[in-house]
């Protein structure tokens, strides 16, 4: 068989269509995800408590969904998956649609639900189509259109908001690039297919670059990565709560908006330069991804306690970016070296799964400790992310491989 250009450079046929289809994903539920704690909050007056509710069971029991998602990609047929997956997405273009809360808030819920069903099929399939060498390379560049597509979408959402429409008129528009995003995944399947530990029947070659974690237990090391996204899942709180957090300052839905378009631009390009970097092992997992959010959170609780402004807020969003870049670059492409071609799709579930479980209880406790005092919901967060960056840097530095 002859090889296209295409499938002999780092990126495949295959590893470009689903990068667009993230693209257009991102860019109809990115858009969502900014407006809706405002439509929640500003349109049906309600309390950033209930937005919280809503988000955690979105998430939290997503997680559920995401372990469910990667259970089935190992046992059929994936792109079918992430179709019907990807489709399901379109529940949250509904949530804009009624004035009732509670079909407002199943149809938000039910949108994040077929989300993390089909998240661990899709990353699986990136590994498949992937050299070994070039994964990390193609994570970052996945993630860069990813996050790209989704300040897209908020910056037509900060034009629209100007032009007066409504923000739930807004919400309802996210379906057509949804069903593009569906449509791009047709003609996948083409690409060669990788090995997922492919690279260990060849790192005894002078020219290959072997992930240093490979020398240690795939085990081990797959199991603190799960804790650790875990609590990384706790200090990830929806970034609605620093969108109603710039809105509430400035008095203007704008601001929020402006602060979440921040946080996705950077994340987006930390993404794609972290990828390029082709760095090894945790540390880049925990120093600029863990880290990083936990000085981000804190930043945004000490300008809570001193009643400070935008510009502290806005360089915190942009931290939180770098975050979720690293975060979104390297668990991925981490994990899929302590996977099999059997179990990969399993082992992205166990990682999606991990977070949105955190996920579920930082929404809950952030939108309780959000309504009591907002210092007291960053300050939690900053914690809990401080705590995952410990657990994975005490692994890496009690490994004397490593």
């Amino acid at each position: 068989m002859i090889m296209t250009h295409q499938e002999e450079s780092w990126l495949s046929r295959d590893g470009l269509l689903l990068s667009l289809s993230a693209f257009f994903a991102d860019l109809g539920y990115q858009g969502v995800t900014a407006l809706y704690p405002l439509f929640v909050v500003l349109e049906l007056h309600k309390s950033p408590l209930l937005y919280g509710l809503i988000a955690g069971i979105g998430f939290g029991v997503g997680s559920l969904f995401a372990f469910l998602g990667g259970r089935l990609g190992d046992r059929v047929n994936k792109k079918k998956l992430l179709i019907i997956g990807n489709l399901g997405i379109l529940f949250l273009a509904l949530s804009g649609s009624f004035s009732s809360i509670w079909l407002s808030g199943l149809a938000f819920i039910l949108g994040w639900w077929f989300r993390y069903l089909r998240t661990p099929a899709r990353r699986a399939l990136l590994v498949r189509v992937t050299k070994p060498e070039n994964r990390i390379k193609t994570f970052g560049f996945l993630h860069a259109l990813d996050i790209g597509g989704g300040l897209i979408s908020v910056i037509v959402a900060i034009i629209f908001l100007v032009l007066k429409v409504k923000v739930g008129s807004l919400i309802q528009f996210s379906a057509i690039p949804l069903v593009i995003s569906s449509a791009v995944l047709l003609p996948v399947g083409k690409s060669k297919l990788y090995n997922v530990q492919q690279q260990e029947k060849t790192s005894t070659k002078t020219n290959d670059k072997p992930t240093k974690v490979k020398a240690l237990s795939h085990n081990k090391f797959f199991l603190a990565i799960v804790i650790a996204t875990g609590l990384y899942g706790f200090s990830f709180y929806n970034l609605g709560f620093p969108v109603l957090s710039a809105a509430t300052i400035s008095k203007y839905a704008v601001a929020g908006l402006i602060a979440y378009g921040i946080y996705l631009g950077v994340s987006s390009i930390s993404g794609w330069l972290l990828g390029l970097a082709n760095l090894q092992g945790l540390r880049p997992l925990w120093q600029w991804g863990y880290l990083s959010s936990a000085l981000a959170s804190l930043i945004i609780a000490i300008n809570s306690i001193m009643h400070g402004g935008l510009w502290a807020i806005y360089p915190a969003v942009a931290i939180l970016g770098i975050g979720m870049g690293a975060v979104e670059t390297y668990e991925p492409a981490i994990t899929s070296t302590l996977r099999s071609n059997q179990n990969i799709s399993s082992g992205m579930g166990w990682l999606s799964a991990s977070r949105g479980i955190g996920q579920f209880g930082a929404n809950l406790i952030m939108g309780a400790l959000f309504v009591a005092n907002e210092a007291y919901a960053y300050g939690f967060a900053a914690l809990a992310a401080l705590m995952a960056a410990i657990i994975l840097a005490v692994t890496q530095f009690k490994s004397k491989k490593f």
